[in-house]
């Protein structure tokens, strides 16, 4: 479901930068390649990517699991590879050409869970999440921010990774008849949890979901079984600022719908990306390309002024969403 967002916005991103000669005589090509959220398959992408296509730099892929299994080859052959929809911990971690514009759950789950204590005045919390080991991660982070705000958690219950019924986990924590559940989950699996949590007993508790909860196909398939969910996020339509109200106007002129925080990541991603190229002098080096990414400083972009930690990770402020009419709105 994110796939679509990203797809639509890395094309937009190329060709605004091919029309406006970023790169000067260099025309920057993107090659889009659907890896089906196989770990497999994406590992025969990256390989194809990095042996018969020659690229100097690489985003995604859109999983946190895939991108745990297949950075360490991009690693290992030395091209830079930027995650823009990888916030599972250890991504950055993985090696120094690894990269990423989406914010952690680490960097996104402290504020969210603090916000959501005192708007909420949270004294007990349910936790749900699948059992794979970035959504394992994800839930842990929640459980500590949880902890250390001194909210007690009174259930939680895992799910496997391929899970389409959730009714029997929904039940067990609704017995236990907490302020909120925290879900942790991936994207595919986002939308029938939502549904299911409003059918099976949770339909009057505040759901604060993962990062996989911002994309607006979750909203959309949930319909109003969305209504009131809450997710930590690293871009909001709702920001003003000129550049992301600009790419807004661009992406809804182009596709006739709104973009999400998938399509901000992925759109920021490739003009970080063409910027590296253009400060490295290189369409060929990647190594250069990689060096230059690290220099990013402040750049101008729909998520807002941005630079990379030390560490590789994003460095701007992250904000919390709650869904309103069916859409995302600043809590």
């Amino acid at each position: 479901m994110a796939g679509t967002p990203q797809r639509n916005a890395i094309k937009l991103a190329q060709d605004e930068i091919n029309a406006n000669r970023l790169l000067d005589q260099v025309r920057l090509e993107v090659i889009v390649e659907d890896d089906g959220s196989d770990r497999e398959h994406a590992a025969a992408v990256f390989q194809k990517f990095i042996e018969n296509s020659h690229v100097v730099g690489i985003l995604g892929p859109t999983l946190s699991d895939t991108a745990l299994a297949v950075d360490p080859m991009a690693q290992q052959a030395g091209v830079p590879v930027l995650a823009v929809s990888n916030a599972a911990g250890g991504i950055t971690e993985m090696g120094d050409f690894i990269f990423r514009d989406c914010l952690s759950e680490g960097q996104l789950t402290p504020q969210t869970v603090k916000m959501v204590r005192s708007r909420l005045k949270l004294r007990t919390a349910a936790l749900l999440y699948s059992d794979t080991d970035p959504n394992r991660s994800g839930s842990h982070g929640f459980k500590a921010a949880l902890q250390d705000t001194r909210v007690r958690i009174v259930a939680e219950q895992t799910f496997a990774p391929d899970q389409t019924d959730f009714s029997g986990e929904i039940a067990e924590i609704a017995s236990s008849n907490p302020d909120a559940v925290f879900v942790t989950a991936p994207t595919h699996a986002a939308a029938n949890i939502l549904i299911q949590a409003r059918r099976y007993g949770l339909d009057k508790v505040p759901i604060v979901g993962s990062n996989a909860f911002n994309s607006t196909s979750v909203l959309k398939m949930a319909g109003d079984a969305a209504e009131g969910v809450i997710v930590g996020s690293a871009w909001s339509a709702a920001n003003p600022n000129p550049r992301n109200q600009q790419f807004i106007t661009a992406y809804r002129a182009r596709y006739g719908t709104d973009p999400d925080q998938f399509a901000a990541q992925a759109y920021t991603g490739v003009y970080l990306m063409a910027q590296a190229i253009k400060d490295a002098h290189t369409s060929s080096d990647p190594r250069a390309v990689r060096d230059a990414l690290e220099r990013i400083s402040k750049l101008d972009t729909p998520l807002g002024a941005f630079s990379f930690t030390p560490a590789r990770d994003a460095d701007f402020a992250p904000i919390v969403q709650i869904v309103h009419n069916g859409k995302f709105d600043l809590l």
